[in-house]
C-alpha cells in the first residue's frame, strides 16, 4: 500500500487555498463566472474530503445503525429493545453528493472548459479521475437509496434544471459502468499533450493514472456484482469485460488499494467528537471466532478488557475475587441479541464492573472497540494523544481477492477460489497490520509470519471446497470492519454471514420476536410544496411499484438490485 507521508493532510481540503482563492470559493456559489479563479484540482480535494470528513456519518450511520445491525459492535449495556427499527437520522452521504462531492466533481469539469482550447487537452486525466470519482459516490447513495437525480443534477448555476428528474438504480448504475469503462479507456491512452497532474490535491494515488486504472476497474467489479443479483445477465457482461482486462490493469497487491489515508486530526476530536467510539462494544460472535481461531487483527479490531493481573490483585485484596485469581482471556465480547444482554445473569456477569476500592478504578468485563481503528487522534488511557494516521477505506485489495475468489467458484476468470481467497486473508491481515502499526493503535502488537500461516491452517479458516462461499464472505465480512456499510451490502447480496456461518451473524430478539435487519435507507415523502415534488413523487411510486420495495419510510424493504 502506498504510504502518504509526505502528503499535506488537511482537516478541511480549503486548507490549500489562499486567502484570495478562499474568497473565490465562496464567490462561486453565488456567480459562476467566478468559478475560472479556482483551480480546478482544488475542486478534486474539495470533493475528496466532502467524502471522508464526515463525523455525522460515522457516529450515526456507522456506529449506531450498521455496525449494531451487522454485529460489528454493540451499545455499552448491548443492543437493547428493538434497535433494528432505530434509523433516525440515518444516511447523511445523500445530501453530501449534491453539497461537497458530485457538485466540486462537476465544478471541476466547468473550470477546464472555461480555459483556452490550448490548455484543456491537458486537464483530460483529471477529468477521467474526477469523472471515476463522481461515479463512486454515486453509486454509494444510491446503493442504499435506489433512484437518485444524476444525468440532470449539478446543472443549476450553469444553466441546467433546478428540477432535475431521477435516474433509476438500473438506469444509474448502467450509466456509471459506461462512464468509469470510458474514463478507463481515455487514461490508457497514450497522451499527447504534458498532463497536469493532481499531485497532493489526489489523496488517493498521487496523480497516478495506473493506481486509477486498477482502482476504476475495481469499482466496476463492486457495481457489477450488485447489478448481478437483480440482472445476471448485466451484471456477468460487465464482470466478464474485467476480467478480461490485462492483469496490469488490475490491483495485485496492498500498494493499489484505494484507500484514504490522512493524519491523526482528520478524524480527531478537533474534526468533530462523533468520531469517539468509546461507548462502543466489541460483540460476542465476532470476538468469539477471533479468539478460537487465534485471529491476529483481533487486537486491531478491539481492546483488551481491563482485568490485567494488576487490577485482578487489588479485587483479591478488596475480597471481590478469590484467591489465586489469575488473568485469562483479555477479549471478551458484549450479546448483540437484546433478550440476550437483558437477562439478569449476563448483566451481573457482563455488564457490571467491579470497584476497585484503593482507586475507585472500575473493572469491566467486556472489551471495547480499538478507538484509533477509527478515531486515529484519540488519547490512550494516559492521555497521550493519538499521532498515527487515519485510514479511510474505499476498495481494498483484500476485497478485491475476495470477490474474485467468489467469482472462482464460479469458473469466472483466472486463478483458483482457494488460492484468491488465501490472497485475500493475507491482505486483509497486512493492511490492518499496517494500520495497526502507522494508526499507533493502543494496546497493538504487529503480527509475524508465523501468526500468519498459523491463522490459515486454523480448521475454519483453512480453505475447503465444500465451504467455499461461506469462508469467503465470512472472511470478506471481517475484512469489512473499517467499512461496515460494505459488511452490510455483503450481507444483503449474499445472505453471509448468517447464524450457521463460520463467522456467525446470530439472530437477534427482543421479548421473543425475532428482529429484522435493515436492508435501505428510509425515505420521506416530499411536501407538495418542493420545488421538485413532481420528479421526486414519479421516482418514489416507480420504486414503491417494485416488489420488495415496501413501504416508502420503511427501511425493511429493498431497492433495485437487492432483489429477493
Amino acid at each position: 500500500m502506498k504510504s502518504f507521508k509526505s502528503k499535506l493532510i488537511l482537516m478541511a481540503a480549503v486548507g490549500f487555498l489562499s486567502s484570495c482563492e478562499k474568497q473565490a470559493f465562496v464567490d462561486i456559489n453565488k456567480n459562476p463566472d467566478a468559478l475560472t479563479e479556482i483551480p480546478p484540482q482544488n475542486q478534486f480535494l474539495q470533493a475528496t474530503s466532502g467524502i471522508h470528513s464526515q463525523d455525522f456519518e460515522a457516529f450515526y450511520d456507522f456506529y449506531r445503525r450498521i455496525m449494531p445491525w451487522m454485529q460489528y459492535t454493540t451499545p455499552t449495556n448491548g443492543n437493547q429493545g428493538s434497535f433494528t427499527l432505530n434509523y433516525d437520522n440515518f444516511s447523511n452521504r445523500y445530501g453530501r453528493l449534491y453539497n461537497g462531492v458530485g457538485d466540486r466533481l462537476y465544478d471541476l469539469e466547468q473550470l477546464v472548459g472555461k480555459m483556452g482550447a490550448d490548455e484543456q487537452p491537458r486537464y483530460t486525466n483529471m477529468i477521467q479521475m474526477a469523472r471515476i470519482l463522481k461515479a463512486y459516490y454515486a453509486f454509494y447513495v444510491s446503493d442504499i437509496y435506489g433512484s437518485i437525480p444524476y444525468t440532470e443534477a449539478f446543472q443549476g448555476r450553469y444553466g441546467g434544471t433546478l428540477q432535475p428528474k431521477y435516474d433509476t438504480q438500473q438506469e444509474l448504475f448502467a450509466k456509471l459502468d459506461v462512464e468509469i469503462k470510458t474514463a478507463v479507456a481515455t487514461l490508457k491512452q497514450p497522451s499527447t499533450v504534458p498532463q497536469y497532474s493532481l499531485g497532493d490535491y489526489d489523496q488517493y494515488f498521487g496523480g497516478n493514472a495506473t493506481k486509477w486504472i486498477k482502482a476504476a476497474n475495481a469499482l466496476r467489479l463492486r457495481m457489477a456484482m450488485r447489478v448481478q443479483k437483480a440482472d445476471a445477465a448485466a451484471g456477468n457482461a460487465i464482470i466478464n469485460e474485467v476480467m478480461a482486462m490485462p492483469a496490469e490493469e488490475l490491483m495485485a497487491s496492498n500498494a493499489d488499494a484505494w484507500i484514504f489515508i490522512g493524519n491523526a486530526a482528520f478524524t480527531g476530536d478537533a474534526a468533530g467528537g462523533n468520531w469517539a467510539t468509546d461507548e462502543l462494544r466489541a460483540p460476542k460472535p465476532i470476538v468469539d471466532f477471533m479468539w478460537d481461531k487465534k485471529d491476529p487483527r483481533i487486537d486491531a479490531f478491539f481492546t483488551p478488557n481491563q482485568y490485567s493481573q494488576a487490577n485482578i490483585n487489588l479485587l483479591i485484596a478488596d475480597k471481590k475475587l478469590p484467591a489465586g485469581t489469575t488473568e485469562g482471556r483479555r477479549y471478551v465480547g458484549s450479546f448483540t441479541s437484546p433478550d440476550d444482554s437483558r437477562q439478569t445473569p449476563n448483566i451481573q456477569r457482563y455488564y457490571t464492573p467491579k470497584l476497585i476500592s484503593s482507586n475507585n478504578t472500575t473493572v469491566d468485563t467486556l472489551s471495547f472497540i480499538q478507538p484509533r481503528l477509527f478515531n486515529a487522534g484519540r488519547a490512550d488511557a494516559a492521555g497521550n494523544a493519538g499521532g498515527g494516521r487515519s485510514y479511510i477505506p474505499v476498495i481494498t485489495y483484500a476485497e478485491f481477492c475476495f470477490m474474485r475468489a467468489e467469482l472462482a467458484t464460479k469458473s469466472i476468470g483466472i486463478g483458483t477460489a482457494k488460492s484468491w481467497y488465501e490472497a485475500g486473508v493475507r491482505s486483509s491481515l497486512a493492511f490492518y497490520n499496517e494500520v495497526g502499526v502507522e494508526a499507533r493503535l493502543t494496546n497493538y502488537t504487529p503480527m509475524t509470519a508465523t501468526e500468519v500461516d498459523a491463522y490459515l491452517a486454523q480448521p475454519g479458516v483453512a480453505f475447503e471446497a465444500a465451504k467455499a462461499m461461506d469462508q469467503i464472505a465470512s472472511q470478506s465480512y471481517l475484512n469489512f470492519m473499517r467499512q461496515p456499510q460494505e459488511g452490510w451490502a455483503l450481507w444483503k447480496r449474499t445472505g453471509y454471514p448468517n447464524e450457521n456461518s463460520v463467522v456467525p451473524l446470530p439472530k437477534t430478539s427482543y421479548l421473543n420476536v425475532t428482529l429484522v435487519i435493515p436492508r435501505r435507507s428510509p425515505i420521506t415523502l416530499p411536501s407538495s410544496s418542493d420545488p421538485n415534488f413532481a420528479n421526486k413523487k414519479a421516482a418514489y411510486d416507480a420504486m414503491a411499484a417494485q416488489p420488495g420495495f415496501g413501504d416508502l419510510a420503511s427501511a425493511q424493504g429493498r431497492v433495485w438490485w437487492d432483489k429477493q
